[in-house]
C-alpha cells in the first residue's frame, strides 16, 4: 500500500502568538482550533506597578450567569497576565496589537467571557464589619454571611477582602424566640441602606447583594 502524504499550509494573520493543535482534541478545554468565537480586551492603557491579582468573568453558553475566576499575578507583565489567565484552563489567552493598541484575546464558541479586570488586592479593599449582637438571652441570633463560592459563612465581627466588583454576598440565618430581629445591612462609603428590615421569632432568611470594590459595607444583626 502506497504512502499518503498530507500537506498542510497555516498563515497566521495577527502578529501575535496563537496557540493551537494541528490535530485538534474537542476534549482538550484549552484548545482553540476550530474555535470561532473571539474575545477580545483592549488593555492598551494597562500599566502594572502593584497590580497582583487578575480576575475575568466566564459561563457555558447554556448558563446566564457569570462566574468569577480569581487568580493571584505572580510576574507584573502583560505576559504575566496570560499566564495568570490560561490557569483558567478554558481556551488559550494570547496577546495581539493592531492599529497602535494592545488586546488580550481568546477564541471560544462553548464559553461566554465577560469582564476583565487586573488589580491591586491590598491598595483598595472592601471590607466588611459584621455584628452579631449577643449569643443568649435576649440577643440569641443565628446569623452570618458569605461569598456565592464560599460553603462556610463568616459569622463573627471581621473584616475581608473582596477582590472584584460585582462579588455576589448571601446573609443567612435563622431568627431567635424574640419578638423582633432587625437586619441591617448598609453601605458606609455612600451612607445608605441597602436593606433595613424586622423580622419575628423563628424566621428563616436569605438575602443578597452584589459588592462595589472599594466600597465598605456593615452587616448588623440583632434581635430585642
Amino acid at each position: 500500500m502506497a504512502k499518503e502524504y498530507i500537506s498542510i499550509n497555516i498563515k497566521n494573520n495577527t502578529n501575535g502568538k496563537i496557540p493551537m493543535s494541528i490535530m485538534s482534541n474537542p476534549s482538550n478545554l484549552t484548545d482553540i482550533s476550530n474555535q470561532t468565537t473571539e474575545y477580545s480586551w483592549d488593555v492598551t492603557t494597562l500599566s502594572i506597578t502593584t497590580e497582583n491579582f487578575v480576575v475575568i468573568e466566564y459561563r457555558p453558553n447554556a448558563l446566564v450567569d457569570f462566574d468569577s475566576y480569581s487568580t493571584p499575578l505572580l510576574t507584573p507583565t502583560l505576559q504575566g497576565v496570560l499566564d495568570a489567565l490560561n490557569t483558567l484552563g478554558i481556551g488559550s489567552f494570547f496577546s495581539t496589537t493592531s492599529g497602535g493598541n494592545t488586546y488580550i484575546k481568546n477564541y471560544d464558541n462553548d464559553y461566554v467571557f465577560g469582564q476583565l479586570d487586573v488589580f491591586d488586592s491590598t491598595g483598595t479593599v472592601v471590607t466588611w464589619n459584621v455584628n452579631c449582637i449577643g449569643t443568649t438571652g435576649n440577643n440569641d441570633v443565628q446569623c452570618g454571611f458569605f461569598f456565592i463560592s464560599q460553603s462556610n459563612p463568616y459569622n463573627a465581627s471581621t473584616t475581608v477582602p473582596v477582590s472584584f466588583s460585582g462579588q455576589q454576598v448571601d446573609i443567612t440565618g435563622v431568627t431567635s424566640n424574640q419578638p423582633t430581629t432587625k437586619i441591617k445591612i448598609k453601605n458606609l462609603t455612600t451612607n445608605t441602606f441597602i436593606l433595613n428590615t424586622g423580622l419575628g421569632s423563628g424566621v428563616a432568611y436569605t438575602y443578597s447583594f452584589n459588592a462595589i470594590y472599594g466600597n465598605a459595607y456593615l452587616i448588623d444583626i440583632y434581635d430585642f
